[in-house]
């Protein structure tokens, strides 16, 4: 089991607790990996990326992880690897953000 630490102030008030993902420790390093590579071409979601998205929503929901966790998960993942690589575009890194994010709820909720 992989745990993600991150948490969000607004005003002194945490509104995302720490998220412990019950996602595969290899699943997240693959995670983790791919998005990293998105962030260095942020023209837009990678075939491989796509079909990542699609096996990481299968697990999750195969292992009964609300698609709002799995949400939290990716978005804390992903701005904690755009913080560390300090995109020059933050309008085109929130784009391709919010495209992989409609890829996975698409992915979670497919049959």
């Amino acid at each position: 089991m992989s745990t993600l630490f991150g948490t969000s102030q607004r005003v002194g008030r945490t509104i995302w607790p720490n998220v412990v993902s019950s996602l595969s420790e290899s699943t997240m390093k693959e995670l983790r990996t791919a998005l990293t590579e998105q962030l260095k071409r942020p023209d837009g979601p990678t075939p491989e990326l796509a079909d990542l998205l699609r096996r990481v929503a299968r697990e999750a929901h195969d292992q009964n992880i609300p698609a709002e966790e799995l949400i939290v998960i990716f978005k804390q993942l992903w701005n904690s690897l755009a913080e560390s690589l300090r995109p020059q575009n933050a309008d085109q890194y929130e784009r391709i953000r919010q495209r992989l994010v409609t890829l996975s709820i698409q992915a979670y909720y497919a049959e």
